[in-house]
């Protein structure tokens, strides 16, 4: 079923969660950010964010231009993923995506962190896919699209993003055999976690799923692939995770 996106005039007039969400792409942070909501039972108000475009009306009520940002009711608008995911443990129900233990916690969103915060893995991995063409069509994408700025794309930060995006692979890597050591199939603990979600989205920037589970243009599928083919994949072990996740636990097909 479609997604019936709210304008930025109409949601500011509902009560309630309302989230502002990219629209027409499976955009990782968005769809993780929209699946953690799902799945803690918490309704909400699909706003239209407009990938790589100016978001004037977004940003005068949010001040924030890019996807996901939250707004609770007459609360602070969220846009931070640790904010988001403290906002859908405070609201929502049954069993909490942190770890129960509190040294797993700490190591949950330090891992996550890596993988999606500012200058993350999930970032580099834009700083990459905004290089693809060579240097002369970066300096003219980046003269139209805003997120170039946004993410601080220059040459320098495109010579170290894949050092650092193995780097953060090869740990998730560690933290998988370490799991699966102790007998189970999650990043931390023994049921799903914030973490294990994530990786379900951001794991489309390595190797997207199959076009029947996640239906996109077809220009944006030989990006996402082409991103994932200069930083060498990852790990057949992260991807099968990554498709246990569905299996078990994520709705299919997406929608966005």
């Amino acid at each position: 079923m479609a997604i019936e996106y709210l304008s930025v005039a109409a949601a500011r007039e509902q009560p309630g969660l309302r989230l502002a969400l990219t629209v027409g792409v499976p955009g990782p942070y968005s769809m993780a950010a929209r699946e953690i909501m799902d799945v803690k039972g918490v309704p909400f108000i699909p706003v239209e964010q407009v990938p790589a475009g100016a978001n004037e009306e977004l940003v005068a009520w949010t001040g924030h231009r890019n996807a996901p940002v939250t707004v609770y009711e007459n609360e602070a608008p969220r846009a931070g993923w640790l904010d988001i995911l403290n906002l859908a443990e405070r609201l929502g129900e049954g069993p909490s995506l942190l770890p129960d233990a509190l040294e797993e916690r700490m190591a949950m969103v330090g891992l996550v962190n890596e993988m999606i915060g500012e200058n993350g893995m999930l970032w580099q991995m834009r700083i990459i896919l905004f290089g693809l063409g060579g240097p002369e069509r970066a300096a003219k994408e980046a003269e139209r699209n805003p997120m170039y700025k946004d993410y601080g794309y220059s040459e320098a930060a495109l010579a170290t993003a894949e050092a650092k995006v193995l780097a953060v692979l090869d740990s998730m890597d560690n933290q998988l055999a370490r799991q699966r050591a102790a007998g189970s199939a999650y990043f931390f603990g023994t049921r799903m976690s914030a973490a294990d979600v994530y990786w379900a989205f951001v794991s489309q920037l390595f190797e997207t799923l199959p076009e029947p589970l996640c239906p996109m243009p077809s220009f944006l599928r030989k990006s996402y692939g082409r991103g994932g083919e200069l930083v060498g994949g990852c790990s057949a072990e992260l991807l099968a995770h990554r498709d246990m996740m569905f299996d078990e636990h994520l709705a299919t097909p997406l929608t966005f």
